[in-house]
């Protein structure tokens, strides 16, 4: 049976999530221990909005706190493998990077209800980097954030964002340096546009 795209907002564990009838989406997921429980509940869950929560998110996930497992290049290849893996199945794949602590994943063309897109992936990774690191347990926090394209510049900005996010953090000065991103399907030519697109939308990407 073919999948039917919702157009909902439901409460995840914690956070809301907005199923936007088939457009194209944003997903970030971190490891349980990115961020530290105090930090989450005196700050990011107090955000005055949805905007600031995911700036307060993204600003202590760049930090690289926790035990930033996803650095490890096993585990990252073995993570980068899977998200393209459920490409063509759970969706079109857009754009995805593996940080330390961290996932983006932009996508279109969704085949399955988002949390079962991002349940699908955390329930195999988790499974895989504890084989990988010699581990037990859970890996990935319970929830996820997203958010939805709500026109074709700013699944642009989505895109870019994504790709440029190890730079954002201080990891590289050069994207094409980041191993684990599919900057590596541009030519280099590409980061001219890139650093046009940073000039102009870094300071409203969530606008």
């Amino acid at each position: 049976m073919s999948y039917e795209p919702r157009d909902d907002i439901y409460q995840g564990a914690y956070l809301p999530h907005c199923e936007a009838g088939g457009r194209p989406q944003m997903i970030t997921t971190r490891l349980n221990d990115s961020i530290p429980k105090e930090i989450f509940e005196t700050k990011i869950s107090l955000a005055s909005s949805e905007r600031e929560r995911r700036l307060l998110t993204q600003r202590f996930l760049d930090q690289g706190r926790g035990s930033c497992h996803l650095a490890n290049d096993d585990v990252a290849e073995m993570v980068g493998e899977a998200i393209q893996f459920y490409d063509g199945k759970n969706y079109q794949l857009v754009e995805w990077v593996v940080m330390p602590n961290h996932i983006h994943l932009v996508y279109s063309k969704p085949q399955a209800p988002m949390g079962k897109i991002a349940g699908s992936l955390k329930s195999y990774t988790s499974s895989q980097m504890n084989k990988i690191l010699g581990d037990s347990g859970k890996n990935w926090e319970r929830d996820f954030f997203d958010r939805y394209a709500r026109d074709e510049q700013h699944l642009v900005n989505m895109s870019c964002y994504t790709l440029l996010n190890p730079v954002k953090a201080g990891l590289v000065d050069d994207p094409f340096d980041w191993k684990w991103s599919s900057i590596h399907n541009y030519s280099p030519e590409f980061k001219e546009e890139l650093r046009k697109w940073y000039r102009q939308w870094r300071k409203r990407f969530w606008e």
